[in-house]
């Protein structure tokens, strides 16, 4: 059985995404996508922090750097980051070219370095957006185009399948990968939740193989087996979590993201929590975050 979900930090973060353990710091790192500011919480002390960021690195997502620091995709495009080294961030790729309104979302690398994220409208909900690939050396690849809001990128333990959703749409698909190629193939339906209020955000995949996503208007946390199966269903106290991750010295905690964004001052009294990064024993292990090899 899990424990009660517990606030690690109480952060009221607008977008709150994306987290990941970093076994080098031995600290989860996450993004508030709209401030925008890269956060890192250590539980060893229960110490929060927060870095604000340029203006112009509205951040949709991150990844760990196998040289240190962190990769911003952004709508300026894919920058380097350390924050610890006072240096400006350092573009790498541009794969949107400025195009108006338009920002990199949700992404995450598989197990060779391969950074993988889509690109969405920051505005309007139409299927303008694209899933691309990111070399460890900078080249990006659009794979597949047509998507709404991407989400859960995420890749199977033994990385034959990657599993990506488009939020608006509902859908969770899944791929065959092939990890030596970096090539998605044979995309199905993985989970289609048309018929639910909740609307699929980011996933992260546990030691077991199981798919946990967090579902935006209910609340809900639910983990899926890798036939796309619910397993199970744990009710957060906040209605909007957006992204799980393992963390923690043995991957044992499930941390979770949240955002309080377009609430109102009574919406926000209503739902303290709204905006934390929540905690959550579950019973299960994570796998280590890989790192972007550029």
């Amino acid at each position: 059985m899990e424990s009660p979900v517990r606030v690690a930090a109480q952060t009221a973060d607008i977008l709150g995404e994306v987290p990941l353990w970093c076994a080098r710091t031995q600290r989860l790192w996450w993004i508030d996508v709209r401030r925008p500011a890269l956060q890192w919480y250590d539980p060893a002390t229960g110490r929060h922090a927060a870095q604000r960021l340029h203006p112009e690195l509205i951040t949709g997502s991150i990844a760990l750097r196998e040289q240190g620091g962190f990769l911003l995709a952004a709508p300026t495009g894919l920058h380097i980051f350390d924050p610890a080294g006072g240096q400006p961030a350092r573009r790498i790729a541009d794969p949107l070219q400025g195009a108006p309104g338009m920002r990199l979302n949700d992404g995450k690398c598989d197990r060779r370095g391969r950074f993988w994220v889509g690109s969405m409208h920051d505005t309007r909900r139409e299927p303008l957006g694209t899933l691309y690939r990111v070399d460890p050396d900078g080249r990006c690849t659009a794979r597949l185009d047509g998507f709404v809001l991407p989400n859960a990128i995420s890749f199977s333990p033994d990385d034959r399948n990657m599993y990506f959703a488009d939020t608006h749409k509902q859908m969770i698909w899944v791929f065959d990968y092939d990890i030596d190629a970096g090539e998605i193939s044979n995309r199905r339906v993985f989970k289609d939740w048309t018929q639910q209020q909740g609307r699929p955000d980011g996933a992260t995949v546990d030691a077991e193989g199981f798919v946990w996503n967090c579902m935006v208007a209910t609340g809900q946390l639910v983990r899926l087996a890798p036939d796309g199966r619910v397993d199970r269903v744990i009710q957060l106290p906040v209605t909007n979590p957006t992204c799980p991750a393992f963390g923690g010295e043995r991957l044992d905690t499930l941390y979770i993201t949240s955002h309080s964004q377009r609430f109102t001052p009574e919406q926000q009294a209503a739902e303290p929590l709204a905006g934390a990064l929540l905690a959550l024993d579950v019973g299960v292990r994570g796998l280590p975050e890989p790192r972007f090899g550029g």
